[in-house]
């Protein structure tokens, strides 16, 4: 009896193995205008479309039912699921609602590895940054700048999925500056009105009207910097009007500027600020800093 039975367990098939499909998370499925029948305000989505994918097997939605939606650098609105098949999904779309203006936090920030600063696109994003500008560093290694990860596409692709996850629909400009000298100098407003800063290029430039305008006329420049630099990210801020105030924060590669970047910052009007005695990440540095001025400047939204 004991063999038959041991006969059995053999000869059985083995246990499937349950393969469970990472679908992203999006608090706001967003559309590119092209994507949209202006005459009819909708958007039709192949079944094999991830938005597609996550509004039936995420949230669970079926033909009349409105989820959040919004049209990319353009505004907000209610989608409702016009028809649904084994096919297609197709949306109408309501009125794009613009709200809030583009963030009021920039960042400059020194190109981190090319695996740290993938990851980073989606959280900065989530957090909300009218602008990023990657910028070489004397420990800044040369072929962080030969990587994909400046690719433009992935970096948009990276950062959409930030947006959605935070129901925002803005996606900031992204500039890469080679040489540092001519950005900072630029700061300082050395070069004048001139639309030409060397060894400098928008990877994703958004709407025509933005541009280094908002970017020079920050009210307040944060130089962050390893270490226990003494000012904290709320002294640094002490009244400074929440509503009215652009913040630029220039963060350093993971070994820190160097004693002449500094110094170059500084000139430009830059308050060097530091997170305590610990030593971060450029990563949980960069989030904690936004974080920071966010938290101090109530500004949530």
């Amino acid at each position: 009896m004991f063999a038959r039975a041991n006969d059995a367990l053999t000869r059985a098939p083995p246990a499937r193995k349950r393969v469970e499909r990472c679908v992203t998370m999006r608090n706001r499925i967003l559309f590119e205008r092209a994507e949209i029948d202006a005459r009819t305000r909708t958007v039709t989505l192949r079944a094999d479309d991830a938005r597609a994918t996550h509004a039936r097997e995420v949230l669970r939605s079926d033909v009349g039912d409105r989820v959040r939606a919004g049209t990319i650098d353009v505004g907000a609105c209610e989608a409702t699921i016009a028809t649904m098949d084994d096919d297609k999904i197709v949306l109408k779309l309501g009125d794009d609602a613009r709200g809030r203006g583009r963030p009021e936090i920039d960042m400059l920030l020194a190109t981190p590895r090319p695996k740290v600063l993938r990851r980073l696109w989606a959280p900065l994003a989530s957090l909300g940054l009218g602008r990023v500008v990657l910028a070489n560093a004397q420990k800044v290694e040369r072929y962080y700048f030969d990587s994909k990860a400046l690719d433009a596409e992935t970096i948009r692709g990276e950062i959409l999925r930030g947006l959605e996850q935070a129901g925002d629909f803005l996606v900031p400009q992204v500039g890469v500056a080679m040489r540092l000298p001519p950005v900072v100098d630029r700061l300082s407003g050395a070069l004048g009105n001139s639309s030409v800063t060397n060894g400098f290029e928008w990877l994703l430039d958004g709407p025509r009207e933005l541009g280094w305008d908002e970017f020079d006329a920050a009210d307040v420049r944060l130089l962050a910097h390893p270490g226990d630099s003494g000012t904290s990210v709320a002294e640094a801020l002490e009244g400074v009007d929440a509503r009215r105030s652009r913040v630029l924060i220039a963060v350093g590669p993971e070994g820190g500027w160097t004693d002449y970047e500094l110094d170059l910052f500084e000139g430009a009007g830059f308050k060097r600020v530091g997170l305590g005695t610990r030593t971060f990440t450029t990563d949980v540095a960069c989030i904690s800093l936004v974080s920071a001025v966010r938290e101090r400047l109530q500004s949530w939204s």
